[in-house]
């Protein structure tokens, strides 16, 4: 599966680290399962270096009307395909239908609601961890194609990725 995804500044992901691992102790078998990146859209190809430049610049824009930051909210599940969903913190973006107009059609679907995955489960239904997802805010963050593949497992929950270039939102908007 390729995705398109965010991927927040390394300082934001310590306290999604220590999430998965208080989710894991509590008995979630998929907590180590995605990486702390926040799946936009399933895509059909990965996305070239200027496709992800100009998102990222439209993404510097929504944040900015939000006053900059990227803030979280309470964890919630997103549907990745029809038996893997991943699980995080629910994160505030409004992005625009241009955001994901591409040429060919490489977007196959989006990914609702926007979440920073910290577990993967088998279903939409949030796990019965106890567990109260961090409160995060952050300004910096990049845009990549992320390829996801399950690997065979008893369990079910043994998967490998391969996250591409970053591409780095622009600090600020330029006129």
């Amino acid at each position: 599966m390729q995705l398109l995804v965010l991927v927040p500044h390394r300082d934001a992901r310590g306290p999604l680290r220590a999430w998965s691992a208080s989710l894991f102790s509590a008995g979630l078998p998929g907590a180590w399962s995605f990486p702390r990146v926040m799946p936009v859209a399933e895509i059909s190809r990965p996305l070239t270096g200027p496709e992800l430049k100009s998102r990222a610049l439209m993404l510097r824009q929504a944040a900015d009307l939000s006053g900059g930051k990227f803030a979280s909210g309470p964890a919630a599940v997103a549907a990745l395909s029809d038996n893997v969903s991943v699980y995080g913190p629910a994160m505030n973006i409004g992005l625009q239908d241009s955001f994901f107009a591409f040429e060919g059609n490489a977007v196959i679907r989006r990914v609702s609601p926007l979440v920073i995955g910290c577990a993967l489960c088998r279903d939409a239904s949030p796990p019965a961890a106890n567990c109260p997802a961090p409160a995060l805010s952050f300004r910096a963050a990049a845009l990549a194609n992320m390829t996801f593949r399950p690997l065979p497992s008893p369990d079910g929950f043994s998967f490998e990725w391969e996250i591409d270039k970053l591409h780095w939102l622009p600090k600020e908007i330029r006129n």
